[in-house]
């Protein structure tokens, strides 16, 4: 423990030769999402945090005030309350020439601000590191659930001088015990994750997190992590808080082993392409040519992109419209656009999650027919999470009929030459041509994900239309024989006369190069799509893009997996971000 010790030591003095602030490293985490229960990466940028918490003696330089009980130049400021600690941070940073985060009449923070501020709940958790067990803290007894034995060390003890016991080894003081200190975030009961990059917990909300502990917590408390929450307008002798800064971040290290998770073959099926016809680029015109004809399209004028507003719902991660899209000129499609509340850069990339009804993919019962709590097909509220602008569209199956046998025969009667994948790629089009015209989203930056239905409607959409600029595809049976692609909701009867040689290897060609990954479980996909995988990969080559194709078997059967949503998620963030 020398070596540490003596580490944490150097790095504190360091800090407090220049401006009391240790810089922490960005650094990455893996946490289960409180609604999804899906496992993401939450990366934290670097940061700059107050080596000690903020004394008497600093807050009432900058305030003219000490609200504190206990006294004392050198103990740490407490009595006050969230807004007092913003209020601090904006005056301090004015008297230093800098820009300050808050919004005093709001509480809003602008994170492109160089000034002070508060530390996240997740900046604050990188800097404190895991809790050490037998370190030294102003901490309570472990007795102090006994309530005499409470009264009796809250007379006896207090705040006691900042740097009195050794630092962590990131050479911050008391970031257990002494006093609470306030974080910038709401508190969320659900424990979702609102951002992955540089988290700041929920736009709303009633109580802020609050770290720590104080010198009354009890030391049975470690593993709760000392977190906890309390009003803004909430003050104490317990609590008091510590500043932070941004700092530049290091450029993105191009790590290949990235990509080792999504290039797992077995041995069996490392290469061969088995019977699958050979890929060529020069035939790709000639492929999208085919593949048109077998679809089919219906027989209409593209009307002009509009969507009208059914109504809108902010929840706790993002903003949501729930509104119809003209696909045809006398047919409206559901979709749903969630955007993740700000600030955030603008225009936002963009992730695109098909599936029956709009509901499940956002984790919210929207009234559709289909609809399944928040969990692992929750792909558009995970996207929003990711920093994305998610747009759910329906399966016209759910709309253009009482049934599917209906909503097939209203195809029929309508557009005689379209297959329903067919029609969906037009809906996609659509869509696709809509989005285009939105302002605040990036028509460069188009991701498409989707499971089973959806898998089926991603992989034909973005291999028909090259807006979309990223794929995910979760068992949609890569091989035309792997599902039930002649059911005559998807190619019907045209199954049975392809030409010889046709099968979804084609679609990959015309996706290639642009970043494709198919999901499995071993059921629609299994070891066999690898051979769909290798027919693809010498157009990947020949661009220089090896890495833009992959997939990833669970085998854990139909249903995604959380540890495969994360990768699938990871995929897109990866290449839908800059």
């Amino acid at each position: 423990m020398l070596l540490p010790l003596l580490t944490g030591l150097l790095l504190a003095e360091a800090a407090g030769a220049q401006d009391g602030l240790v810089h922490i490293p960005a650094s990455a985490r893996t946490v289960n999402d409180g609604l999804t229960g899906v496992p993401v990466t939450v990366t934290i940028p670097a940061f700059r945090i107050g080596a000690t918490e903020v004394t008497q003696a600093d807050f009432e330089a900058v305030t003219g005030f000490n609200p504190s009980h206990h006294r004392g130049a050198d103990l740490p400021v407490e009595n006050v309350t969230w807004w007092d600690a913003i209020r601090y941070a904006n005056m301090r940073s004015a008297r230093e020439g800098l820009a300050p985060a808050y919004d005093l009449a709001t509480g809003s923070l602008n994170p492109t601000s160089n000034g002070y501020r508060l530390p996240t709940d997740a900046e604050w958790q990188a800097a404190a590191g895991e809790p050490v067990k037998g370190a030294q803290a102003n901490l309570g007894s472990a007795n102090t659930k006994d309530t005499a034995e409470l009264l009796r060390e809250l007379q006896r003890n207090g705040t006691r001088p900042v740097r009195s016991y050794p630092p962590n080894l990131h050479g911050l003081y008391d970031m257990t015990g002494n006093v609470w200190e306030w974080c910038h975030d709401f508190f969320d009961p659900a424990n979702a994750v609102h951002r992955m990059s540089g988290p700041r917990g929920p736009a709303a909300g009633v109580n802020r997190i609050i770290r720590g502990g104080s010198f009354l917590s009890t030391v049975s408390s470690w593993g709760r992590g000392y977190r906890s929450s309390m009003p803004p307008d909430h003050k104490s002798r317990f609590t008091g808080f510590r500043i932070a800064r941004g700092a530049a971040e290091p450029a993105r290290l191009n790590n290949a082993a990235w990509y080792a998770p999504y290039n797992q073959p077995p041995a069996a099926f490392a290469s061969g392409t088995g019977s699958l016809t050979s890929l060529v680029p020069d035939r790709r015109s000639a492929l999208r040519e085919k593949w048109t004809r077998i679809l089919g399209s219906p027989n209409v004028t593209a009307p002009r992109p509009n969507a009208r507003l059914l109504a809108s719902h902010r929840e706790t991660t993002y903003t949501g419209r729930l509104m119809l899209l003209q696909v045809e000129p006398d047919y409206w499609e559901k979709i749903h656009v969630m955007t993740p509340h700000g600030p955030h850069a603008q225009p936002l990339p963009v992730v695109i999650v098909p599936y029956y009804d709009v509901d499940t993919p956002a984790g919210t019962n929207l009234g559709g027919r289909n609809f399944m709590p928040p969990g692992v097909r929750s792909f558009a509220l995970l996207a929003v999470q990711y920093g994305f602008m998610a747009v759910g569209i329906r399966w016209f199956g759910e709309s253009y009929g009482e049934g599917y046998t209906e909503a097939v025969a209203n195809l029929k009667l309508r557009h005689p030459g379209a297959t329903g994948l067919g029609k969906w790629v037009w809906d996609a089009r659509r869509l696709l041509d809509w989005i285009e015209t939105m302002p605040e989203a990036d028509a460069t930056r188009i991701g498409m994900i989707g499971h089973s239905l959806g898998g089926k409607m991603t992989l034909y959409a973005a291999a028909m239309d090259p807006r979309i600029t990223a794929a995910v595809s979760s068992e949609p049976g890569i091989g035309l024989a792997f599902s039930n692609y002649d059911d005559y909701w998807y190619l019907g009867e045209r199954v049975r006369t392809l030409e010889p040689g046709t099968d979804h290897h084609e679609l990959l060609a015309l996706i290639a190069p642009r970043p494709f990954l198919l999901i499995g479980g071993d059921s629609s996909d299994n070891d066999r799509s690898w051979l769909y995988i290798n027919a693809a990969r010498p157009l990947y080559a020949a661009a220089g893009r090896p890495e833009q194709i992959g997939y990833v078997n669970h085998r854990k059967g139909h249903t995604p997996t959380p540890e495969s949503v994360k990768l699938a998620m990871e995929w897109l963030h990866r290449f839908l971000t800059r």
